[in-house]
């Protein structure tokens, strides 16, 4: 479901999962971004992960927001099932989430490259919702075909 296609991706600044401060409007400005929303408490969570390993090693690029969880909890989560994050984002209390309109986890956000929301998926990201509703769109936005 596309609730909020269009929008712009919130300005603020959020303390990373593994580094210090960092702007969420610091997303990649050269291609467009994935912005997955994800926790270590997701069951869904895991069962989308390995699309997004995939996607990730084939050039995606993938932005992780973590979700109201616990910043250990998700270094290690990242470590036992890999890393397909550019960076990630920590939202402890939710309030980025909040501010995205975020139901729950997992969320996925096609984002392109001037900061405007052009899909949003609530749900699992799997070979099939990938092929049919991210896949033609992220290749217009970057020409590139995955």
């Amino acid at each position: 479901v596309c609730v909020r296609a269009r929008a712009c991706v919130p300005a603020c600044t959020r303390v990373c999962v593994y580094s210090s401060a960092l702007g969420v409007r610091q997303l990649p400005r050269y291609p467009p971004a994935l912005v997955n929303v994800w926790a270590t408490w997701c069951f869904a969570c895991r069962i989308e992960h390995q699309k997004l390993n995939s996607l990730a090693e084939q050039g995606v690029v993938i932005v992780g927001l973590n979700y109201k969880d616990q910043r250990a909890e998700a270094k290690l989560w990242l470590y036992e099932r890999g890393n397909p994050y550019q960076f990630n984002i920590f939202d402890a209390e939710g309030s980025l989430g909040i501010d995205l309109g975020v139901y729950g986890a997992p969320e996925t956000y096609l984002v392109d490259g001037d900061g405007i929301i052009r899909h949003r998926r609530v749900g699992v990201v799997d070979d099939r919702v990938w092929d049919a509703e991210f896949k033609a769109l992220y290749q217009e936005l970057t020409g590139v075909s995955q």
